[in-house]
C-alpha cells in the first residue's frame, strides 16, 4: 500500500513537537534550587588614619598578533587595526591600617573570573580591597569573558592568553603603582555636564561628575580619578577598530597626572557630543568633558583624609531574563544559570570626601539616585566594577516590561538585592 507523504511529514512534526515538549519540560525542573533573599555579608572592612601615600601605574595592554573586537554582537570578530592605544591604570593609596587599589581598565565590563585572577596575583601585598572597574568602551578588546552567552553577545570568542595577559598587565600596573607610593594630598571637586549626555529612555539625566585629585605635598600632580555617567558607543557598532572610544579620549588628556574613568549610574545614559565639522564624535565628547573635569574647582589638599574600605557581599535572584519569554524561564535558569553569577560583591571605598561605592552591574539613574540617598551625602554609585550582573532598573519597570528591562537578567528583586549591599558596604565603611 502507498504510504502518504503528508502523513508521514505529520507524523514527524508531531513526533519532533512531543520531543521538544519533553525536553522542555525536563529542563524546566527547578535542577539549581531557589535563591532567598538574605541580608548582605560584610566580608571585609579597613580604616586608615594617619598621613596619606598614594602611586600611580598606567601600562599599555598588548593586545597579541590578532586581537579582536568586543562591544556588539557580531558575526566577523577579528578587528581591523587599533585605533588607539588601549591602557590599564592603576592607583594605590593607602594610610596605616588601610590599603586599596582602583584600577580603570579600557574595557566593555570586568568579569568575576578575571577581578579574582587579579586578586590573586597581588595576594602578597596585603591589600584590603582591589577593584577594576572597566570604562565601558564598545570598541576596546575582546576575548577575556568565559562564558557562551557573554562571548556571543558582547566579548567575541573567549581566549586564555587573551585572559592571562590582561589578568598579568592589570596585576602589574598595580604593583608598579603600589612601589611608587609616596607622600600625597587629596582634594575631591564635583560638578555638572549639561548637554553632554541624555536618558535614552526619556527619564531623568544624570550629568554628575566627580573628580578626586592627588598630588604631592607642595608639588606636582600626581593621579586624578574622574567619574561620569554615559556610554562610550560613538564609534558604533561598524567601527572594527579597537579604541577606547570618548572615554579613551579624556584618559590621553589630563593636566594633573594619570586620569582613572569610572562609570557612574550608566544604565540609560548616552552620550550626545555637539556636532563639530571635520572632528569626530569621540574627539568632540572627549575633550567637551576634559574641559568641564579641568574646570572642576578643589578645595586645598589634605594630607591625611578619611580612607577606609568595606566589601559586602549578596546573593542575586534567579535568572529571569527579560529578552526571553516568561514560559522560558525555567529552561533558561537550567541552561545558563551558570554562566551568570549567583552571588556578588560590593566594595566602598572612603576617600576623603568621596565615598565610591563600586557595584558590579549597570544600573539606571533612578536606581543609582536610590543607592546614593542610602549610601550618603558624599556617595558616588559606580557601574562595572569587579563582576557583571547586568542592567538594573527598578522593580516597578522591569515588571511592567518598559525602561532596560529588556536587557536585564535577573528580574525586578535585582534592585532591592543590590540596593541592600550599597548600604551594607557605604554603612561598614563609614559613610
Amino acid at each position: 500500500m502507498k504510504r502518504n507523504p503528508t502523513a508521514r511529514l505529520l507524523k514527524a512534526l508531531a513526533l519532533a513537537a512531543v520531543t521538544l515538549a519533553i525536553l522542555l519540560g525536563i529542563l524546566s525542573i527547578p535542577w539549581r534550587g531557589g535563591r532567598p533573599a538574605t541580608p548582605p555579608a560584610v566580608e571585609h572592612a579597613a580604616a586608615g588614619a594617619g598621613p596619606l601615600s598614594a602611586g600611580v601605574a598606567l601600562r599599555t595592554l598588548d593586545l597579541g598578533p590578532e586581537p579582536i573586537i568586543a562591544g556588539f554582537p557580531r558575526l566577523r570578530w577579528r578587528a581591523d587595526g587599533v585605533r588607539d592605544p588601549i591602557t590599564v591604570r592603576a592607583l594605590v593609596v593607602s594610610e596605616p591600617g588601610c590599603a586599596v587599589a582602583l584600577v580603570s581598565a579600557e574595557l566593555l565590563l570586568v568579569p568575576g573570573a578575571l577581578s579574582q585572577a587579579v586578586a590573586a596575583r597581588l595576594a602578597d601585598l596585603g591589600l584590603d580591597a582591589v577593584v577594576v572597574g572597566a570604562t565601558h568602551t564598545h570598541a576596546g578588546p575582546g576575548g577575556w569573558w568565559d562564558s557562551l552567552p557573554g562571548e556571543l553577545g558582547a566579548a567575541g570568542p573567549y581566549d586564555q592568553a587573551t585572559f592571562d595577559r590582561l589578568a598579568d598587565a592589570i596585576a602589574g600596573a598595580v604593583r608598579d603603582a603600589h612601589a611608587a607610593r609616596g607622600p600625597a594630598e587629596l582634594s575631591v571637586a564635583r560638578g555638572r555636564a549639561p548637554g553632554l549626555s541624555r536618558n535614552r529612555t526619556g527619564a531623568q539625566v544624570d550629568g554628575r561628575v566627580l573628580a578626586v585629585r592627588l598630588a604631592r605635598p607642595g608639588g606636582p600632580p600626581l593621579a586624578e580619578l574622574v567619574t561620569f555617567a554615559a556610554h562610550p558607543t560613538l564609534l558604533g557598532s561598524r567601527n572594527r577598530r579597537i579604541s577606547g572610544d570618548w572615554a579613551g579620549r579624556l584618559l590621553a588628556t589630563s593636566p594633573r597626572g594619570t586620569r582613572l574613568f569610572f562609570q557612574g549610574a550608566i544604565g540609560d545614559q548616552s552620550a550626545t557630543a555637539p556636532p563639530v565639522a571635520g572632528v569626530e564624535p569621540v574627539e568632540v565628547f572627549g575633550a567637551a568633558l576634559g574641559a568641564v573635569v579641568d574646570g572642576l574647582a578643589p578645595p586645598p589638599g589634605d594630607a591625611a583624609p578619611r580612607l577606609a574600605t568595606a566589601t559586602a557581599s549578596v546573593s542575586l535572584p534567579l535568572l529571569q531574563p527579560g529578552a526571553v519569554p516568561r514560559w522560558l524561564w525555567p529552561a533558561t535558569r537550567t541552561v545558563l544559570g551558570g554562566s551568570f553569577p549567583g552571588r556578588v560583591r560590593v566594595t566602598a571605598v572612603r576617600l576623603g570626601g568621596a565615598l565610591l561605592v563600586f557595584t558590579p552591574a549597570e544600573p539606571v539613574e533612578a536606581v543609582g539616585r536610590a543607592w546614593r540617598a542610602l549610601a550618603g551625602p558624599d556617595a558616588e554609585v559606580i557601574s562595572l566594577a569587579g563582576d557583571y550582573v547586568g542592567y538594573v532598573d527598578t522593580a516597578a519597570r522591569v515588571a511592567a516590561g518598559t525602561g532596560e528591562a529588556r536587557r536585564a537578567y535577573y528580574g525586578p528583586d535585582l534592585a532591592a538585592r543590590l540596593e541592600a549591599a550599597v548600604q551594607a558596604a557605604a554603612l561598614a565603611a563609614g559613610r
